[in-house]
């Protein structure tokens, strides 16, 4: 099973780049990147075919053997996303993914 996720994540995947917070070295990821769906009226949202969606918070999806730390983050394309959350999703004791919520990186530098 996992390695039928990590083939969906390679041939459907965002080609993104994980820094990590202690070193700085930067790692290549193939992986899932999308927004949150909101359930509130919060602010700041955008509108989608889906529903209101967070401008906030991202849900990241990834190889089970790249794991991620809050502090750890993850750029795509020209923006950056702070790990807050991270963990590794099991299947009868054998990691699938790892799974994370990330906060998008305001300009100039502060979450």
């Amino acid at each position: 099973m996992r390695a039928r996720l990590e083939a969906i994540m390679n041939e459907h995947g965002e080609d993104l780049v994980l820094v990590r917070r202690e070193s700085g070295e930067e790692i290549p990821v193939r992986a899932f990147l999308q927004p949150f769906l909101k359930e509130r009226e919060e602010l700041p949202v955008t509108a989608t075919p889906l529903g209101a969606v967070s401008d906030q918070r991202w849900l990241y999806i990834g190889p089970a053997a790249i794991e991620l730390e809050p502090g750890d983050w993850i750029r795509f394309q020209d923006k950056c996303y702070a790990v807050q959350e991270a963990m590794t999703i099991c299947f009868r004791r054998r990691a699938l993914y790892g799974r994370a919520i990330l906060r998008r990186k305001k300009r100039g530098g502060k979450l």
